[in-house]
């Protein structure tokens, strides 16, 4: 009877704080950009916002905007004069090798001292530690090199050469990984 009158009174106190709870707020996705002319000039940035027509690139680090706003400290290209598009995620590599390494280590360890030891009657025998570093170290090594791959898969390069549909093409496969969202 006493969990009973206890239930009845937490359940309003506990239906109250979750009609307080709202959705929570996306974390604003900056970028990093290099940006080639067909001139050969290179500019560096934030990618700042893209349009049906334009690329525009900030100076300082601002999230994403669907549309076209020039403030102060900004680069407007045309697709007509873009020769080559890079955008990536500043550190994304490094987080990605680091995370492969973490990972990679911590399961090859695990798998070394789940082994158990060897026999002492074995020509070559090892103890569980002696495997757990070894396979540790192996692990974080293919761990590391997965991460670099992934890593480098997150750096994407668009080749414009001044073509509308080339920027509409970066532009559709900005929108579908989610780097854009058109509202």
């Amino acid at each position: 009877m006493k969990h009973f009158i206890l239930f009845t009174w937490l359940l309003p106190a506990i239906s109250q704080s979750l009609l307080a709870q709202d959705s929570l707020p996306q974390k604003q996705t900056i970028l990093s950009s290099k940006i080639t002319t067909l001139s050969g000039h290179i500019s560096t940035g934030y990618f700042y916002a893209m349009t049906d027509s334009a690329l525009l690139i900030s100076t300082q680090k601002q999230p994403l905007r669907w549309y076209d706003s020039t403030n102060k400290g900004m680069y407007r290209f045309e697709y007509k004069d873009l020769a080559k598009a890079e955008i990536y995620k500043k550190g994304q590599v490094g987080r990605s090798v680091l995370t492969g390494l973490i990972i990679g280590s911590a399961a090859g360890a695990l798998i070394g001292f789940a082994s158990g030891d060897d026999s002492k009657d074995e020509f070559y025998s090892l103890t569980a530690g002696e495997k757990a570093l070894g396979l540790g170290i192996v692990g974080g090594g293919l761990g590391s090199l997965t991460g670099l791959i992934v890593g480098l898969a997150a750096h994407k390069i668009f080749v414009i050469h001044g073509k509308k549909e080339n920027d509409e093409r970066m532009r559709k496969k900005m929108i579908k990984n989610r780097r854009l969202s058109p509202s």
